[in-house]
């Protein structure tokens, strides 16, 4: 008998919002402000456009699927994909074909680029990642756009080496607007990870920022069968297997990561205890742990022997 069993399904909802600035040459200054931002504890200050106002976009989320599997195929197997690649780009469909705004770490005057700015929040045990990625063009060039999009990718540290994921479209935009050659223009995005227990955290993939934020390979995540003979705890003596493997799917407006592990019995098992315990290890910020337990129950039958599939389920909700 073979029993697929869901330890939990966690929801991790994904936001995009975006606007577009356009000031005249002469407003230039007026339009960038210092503003503060916060990893955590730590406070720092960025000049940047307003960022409030934002509208509603539209997740990509085949290309989410794509970074997701990427990032996780990495942390689990150490199989790198790029040692370098570009942290984000925007790409505006004008009428006379496409312009690309790529990565520049500042915004300056006569050029084009996009800067990106991280914020990380914790709320009781609840955590929130946020991504600015500000793309701005001050050259004297003219044109109007129907679409933008944003591609971006994910980093980390695999032990040894930071390696990164490819450039994907994670959100696009139907906007219609002009620029004109005595105009800058400027694009605040904002993608956000909301509501995020701790547990899960590690679960997040790391964008790449400016702050230098990675999650590294020596993460553990570690599933204990309860024998009623052990210590039933984090790092206990209890029956463990670590999460090695994972399934990425599409599913109507959500991608889904399923981690399944199987445990097996010679035995009849009416009731199993599971603790997931999970410690995510990352550069320049403070690591993430959490557990989450639960009682599942599997049918009883008269099978000889008993192979049970528990998984991890998580479901990010794009908004």
């Amino acid at each position: 008998m073979v029993q697929k069993l869901v330890l939990k399904n966690e929801i991790l909802k994904i936001k995009g919002r975006v606007k577009v600035i356009m000031v005249k040459k002469d407003d230039f200054d007026k339009i960038l402000k210092l503003t503060k931002l916060r990893i955590l504890n730590k406070e720092y200050e960025a000049l940047v456009p307003p960022l409030d106002n934002l509208q509603k976009n539209t997740i990509d989320v085949n290309g989410l699927a794509t970074l997701l599997q990427e990032y996780y195929t990495d942390l689990f197997y150490g199989v790198g994909y790029t040692n370098t690649t570009t942290p984000a780009q925007m790409v505006l469909t004008t009428s006379g074909g496409t312009t690309t705004l790529s990565y520049n770490n500042n915004i300056q005057s006569n050029s084009r680029g996009v800067t990106l700015f991280m914020q990380v929040f914790q709320e009781n045990n609840s955590y929130t990642f946020q991504y600015y990625y500000v793309g701005f063009d001050t050259t004297n060039s003219s044109y109007t756009t129907s679409q933008i999009e944003l591609y971006v990718s994910a980093e980390l540290f695999n032990g040894y080496k930071i390696v990164y994921t490819d450039l994907v479209r994670i959100a696009y935009t139907n906007l219609t607007f002009t620029k004109t050659s005595d105009s800058f223009l400027f694009i605040v995005w904002l993608i956000e990870f909301q509501n995020i227990p701790s547990y899960l955290v590690p679960f997040t993939p790391i964008l790449q920022n400016n702050f230098e934020v990675y999650q590294t390979a020596s993460s553990t995540y570690i599933i204990y069968f309860n024998n009623n003979n052990c210590n039933f705890t984090c790092g206990g003596n209890c029956p463990s297997s670590k999460l090695n493997g994972f399934i990425t799917y599409v599913q109507n407006n959500s991608v889904i990561l399923e981690f399944p592990t199987t445990i097996s019995s010679t035995t009849s098992i009416s009731n199993i205890d599971i603790l997931f315990c999970v410690t995510g290890i990352y550069n320049f910020m403070p690591n993430f742990s959490g557990n989450i337990s639960t009682t599942l129950s599997p049918p009883v039958s008269g099978a000889s022997y008993y192979a049970i599939t528990v998984t991890i389920t998580v479901t990010y909700q794009v908004s």
